[in-house]
């Protein structure tokens, strides 16, 4: 099972998890999602040099490597938010919607999940995606690494906020529901 009908009347306790209004847990999902950014930067580099990156013969050519990275992260930012529409049409039948606002998109769902519903639903686009970019890294030449590369460090740095929400949940160790109205979740034990 991966979603209730609707929130069990047993679970009354409320948490939520807020990052709009709660600053400092905000800071520390950025921090974290930095500190992340820089430990895989340092992993790329270890398999091409990020000089790579730069050396492209020209800065016509550098611009187009920048316009495409730009272009990749906008395309990414869309998948990633379909992924979690079409994850939770298989998963619960229910639909999402997708709504883009402040230069970001996000997926708006009023279906109330269970631990392992929405820890699929949660990290389905991360590894699909991150999937299918290791497998370019490892097919592209090297002159290509480091454009899909930063596409996949966006993918895994940006779902600091996702790591944390599965820490604070499966830390619970209870039954509980949860509900991700895409800005904030609320859960239940």
């Amino acid at each position: 099972m991966y979603c209730y009908k609707e929130k069990p009347e047993k679970l009354k306790t409320e948490h939520v998890i807020d990052p709009e209004s709660d600053k400092k847990l905000r800071l520390y999902l950025r921090l974290g999602a930095v500190g992340l950014a820089a430990v895989l930067a340092a992993i790329g580099c270890i398999f091409v040099p990020i000089t790579k990156l730069y050396d492209v013969g020209g800065i016509g050519r550098f611009i187009l490597r920048a316009v495409l990275i730009l272009v990749g992260a906008a395309a990414f930012y869309c998948v990633h938010d379909l992924v979690h529409s079409y994850v939770l049409k298989r998963l619960t039948g229910n639909t999402a919607k997708i709504v883009f606002e402040n230069y970001h998109a996000r997926c708006v769902s009023d279906t109330v999940f269970t631990l392992k519903g929405y820890l699929i639903y949660c990290f389905a686009p991360v590894f699909i995606i991150g999937v299918v970019l290791l497998i370019l890294n490892l097919v592209l030449p090297d002159r290509l690494f480091w454009q899909v590369y930063i596409i996949q460090m966006i993918n895994i740095a940006g779902a600091a906020g996702e790591l944390y929400a599965a820490y604070r949940l499966i830390k619970e160790k209870k039954e509980l529901a949860v509900l991700d109205d895409g800005e904030k979740l609320t859960y239940w034990t």
